[in-house]
């Protein structure tokens, strides 16, 4: 093929990327993309092992949302998604890049949110973060937010591999979860937990101390 003839083949592409609406990152990703984008990506593909689980034509709240990237991906593989988080800038930057009647965004603290009945609660690096005497709220509020064969899926770092994350990062890691642990408090609200682990990228059922993530499915609430 011809130069000429990859360029005639290229130009319908090119042009429907000029009308697309950009996405505009704010300070989160903004941080990650400067400093560690392998994160962005395992991330996004912890959301789509949870999009795999929930299903399609199912509703989907996602707590801790941050930008909004991940709903997204919840909106487009599973139908409707509603992201909350009680960060305003990042809320802003999320309603400014994604819209339409399938997705929505909201600035809400979760222990303080009741809401709708959804087929599935995600949240993604979210729990290391709050207080442990408000966890088993945090817990409760994902079992009271689920219809009744609804899942609740939760992920974040291992508490085995604390040791050998970077001093930025622990920071702000003030609740963190062993396997065990992360299963014991989630069977309080929940009939049946399934534990994966994710080293990088890939989620999957090994030996779950040797994890740097876990993530734990919450099966049919009490």
């Amino acid at each position: 093929m011809s130069l000429e003839e990859c360029d005639s083949k290229w130009e319908p592409v090119r042009l429907m990327m000029e009308h697309a609406k950009p996405v505009s990152l704010g300070s989160l990703h903004t941080y990650q993309m400067r400093h560690t984008p392998r994160r962005v990506l395992y991330t996004m593909s912890y959301y789509k092992f949870a999009c795999k689980l929930i299903g399609r034509d199912k509703s989907v709240l996602d707590v801790g949302c941050g930008e909004g990237l991940g709903t997204w991906m919840l909106a487009k593989e599973c139908g409707g998604s509603h992201g909350i988080d009680f960060d305003e800038d990042l809320i802003a930057t999320a309603r400014g890049n994604w819209d339409g009647p399938n997705i929505a965004f909201g600035c809400d603290d979760f222990l303080d949110f009741s809401s709708g009945s959804f087929d599935g609660v995600v949240n993604f690096d979210v729990i290391e973060h709050i207080e442990g005497c408000h966890a088993g709220r945090f817990f409760r509020g994902m079992a009271d937010c689920l219809g009744p064969y609804g899942i609740g899926v939760v992920g974040t770092p291992n508490l085995t591999a604390a040791k050998y994350a970077s001093e930025v990062t622990n920071a702000g890691h003030i609740n963190l979860y062993d396997a065990e642990r992360l299963r014991s408090e989630m069977l309080e609200v929940f009939t049946q937990v399934l534990l994966f682990g994710a080293n990088d990228e890939v989620v999957h059922t090994g030996f779950l101390p040797m994890c740097q993530y876990l993530i734990a499915v919450g099966i049919r609430k009490k």
